[in-house]
């Protein structure tokens, strides 16, 4: 019998999709005093950021640093040969914090969590995920030849990904505001 070998993107939306499933698994077995203490700083905070100014440069410069650093990282270890390791443990670890997350979220403010948890994704992932998917694409061609096609791709991603940090550090937070001004 063949085992039929599933593209790299079917294995890691399964990835994530399972690692979500654990981070959901693993804050229900915490329990209740973890998500009372938990959901009580989040629903203090969240309603601090409702009526924050946010310091959208600042703030930019914060995801902007987090977001390159990673993606350097990614990049620099697409040529490596066991690469596809690191994706999956990232997307591992990207469900698991999101699972986890979407408990906390919902524990904290009910059925109008699981839509926290939608906005909070709201746009910048727009941009991040092809970025990162176009990442994936890289490492499965790490053998050929870096060439211009190669290089222009990166530049392609890296724009993509500036547009999500833009994304992430100036809309997302006005959209979470209004969102927060109707819980």
């Amino acid at each position: 019998m063949r085992v039929r070998k599933l593209p790299i993107k079917q294995l890691l939306l399964i990835d994530f999709l399972a690692f979500f499933l654990v981070g959901i698994v693993l804050a229900n077995l915490l329990g209740g005093n973890t998500f009372q203490q938990n959901g009580s700083v989040t629903r203090y905070y969240l309603k601090q950021f409702q009526y924050t100014d946010i310091e959208s440069r600042e703030l930019l410069w914060h995801v902007g640093c987090n977001r390159l650093v990673l993606f350097a990282s990614l990049l620099a270890l697409t040529v490596v040969a066991k690469g596809k390791i690191v994706h999956v443990l990232f997307v591992a670890w990207s469900g698991f914090a999101y699972g986890y997350f979407c408990v906390i979220s919902i524990s904290a403010f009910g059925a109008k969590g699981l839509l926290l948890c939608l906005v909070a994704l709201f746009p910048q992932f727009l941009a991040y995920v092809p970025a990162y998917l176009g990442l994936v694409q890289l490492s499965e061609r790490r053998r050929e030849h870096v060439g211009w096609r190669k290089t222009a791709a990166v530049v392609f991603l890296f724009v993509i990904l500036i547009v999500g940090i833009l994304l992430e550090s100036y809309i997302n937070p006005l959209i979470l505001q209004k969102l927060l001004k109707i819980f």
